[in-house]
């Protein structure tokens, strides 16, 4: 693995992923399925004690057919009121609550709001658009449950790391074009490293195709296993009608990562938008794709972190 000019608490971590998977032998398992597995594997070796101060609890959302998990971190003190729902990556096939444990607590830690993480339905056995389906309904279901759950509001901050960012974006388009479906406000946008859209060559595609985590091969897989029954949703970014009512948006990108690109390209179109969104473009150096969710191994990823979450505050001022 290429680790030159990366943070080396993060390249060791790297290391160690490539070692697990090596010694990970499952000729029982298809494709899917190890990547599940070795996804949970790696939550496991970096779990550390809970942050102090945050109360977690699980909880389901009924929707036909089927049950929407959900994990609420509330910070015990000095707590904001706010809600962050926060859609986890991982290729739209893999992640789940327990990968982004430590994420989601950190979350809740640096903003002093409650994060609500979602375990939307993934791919292959459900296609696009069964997750942002479940997204929304987790927003419909917080507006429904104001007054019985200290969480629930009418207005909520909404988020996603990687294909998690890809959701919230789409998610943010639907209750732009369909807002009488929306039901819950949202006020703004946390990416981290989002995918875009596919079939990409640019720069960091090739640069960083290989040897750092994420590979391009693997990105271009994970779009072709999304399917997609609404094609227009399934790349929001050229949803053009829509982009100027989006809320404000934080996106922050690694600096060593195949969308790297596709994401700060995005920023700039919305920024050269005449009417439209507030939008925070921050690039994390030293960073490979995924840093958020492997912070507690490195303090340089907590930092940005950090970062994105005040700066996440900063746009959210914008519209309170």
């Amino acid at each position: 693995m290429n680790t030159a000019l990366i943070d080396p608490a993060l390249a060791s971590c790297l290391q160690r992923f490539v070692q697990l998977d090596a010694n990970t032998p499952t000729p029982h398992l298809d494709y899917v399925q190890r990547r599940r597995l070795l996804s949970e594997l790696q939550a496991r070796t970096l779990r550390t004690l809970p942050l102090p101060g945050i109360s977690v609890h699980n909880h389901f959302v009924a929707e036909e057919g089927r049950e929407i998990a959900l994990r609420s971190y509330m910070p015990t003190a000095q707590a904001t009121g706010q809600t962050l729902v926060w859609l986890h990556g991982g290729g739209w096939m893999v992640g789940s609550l327990d990968t982004h444990d430590d994420l989601c607590e950190h979350l809740a830690h640096y903003t002093g709001h409650t994060v609500l993480s979602v375990h939307y339905r993934r791919t292959p056995e459900n296609p696009f658009p069964a997750a942002v389906d479940d997204a929304q309904a987790v927003l419909r279901w917080l507006y429904q449950m104001q007054g019985v759950l200290p969480f629930a509001s009418q207005k909520v901050l909404l988020g996603g790391d990687s294909a998690g960012g890809h959701l919230a974006l789409a998610t943010a388009v639907r209750a732009v074009q369909t807002p009488q479906d929306a039901h819950a406000h949202i006020q703004a946008l946390l990416l981290l490293y989002p995918c875009i859209q596919p079939a990409q060559d640019n720069d960091s595609m090739r640069r960083f195709a290989q040897g750092f985590g994420l590979t391009g091969a693997a990105m271009q897989q994970y779009w072709d296993v999304l399917g997609g029954a609404d094609e227009a949703l399934r790349t929001p970014s050229l949803c053009l009608d829509a982009l100027p009512l989006l809320p404000p948006t934080v996106i922050m990108t690694a600096s060593h990562d195949v969308l790297r690109d596709e994401a700060e390209d995005f920023a700039h179109q919305l920024q050269a938008l005449p009417q439209g969104p507030r939008v925070c473009l921050q690039r994390a150096e030293g960073m490979v794709h995924g840093f958020a969710r492997i912070l507690v191994s490195s303090p340089a990823a907590r930092q940005h972190v950090q970062t994105a979450c005040s700066l996440l505050e900063q746009v959210r001022a914008t519209c309170a």
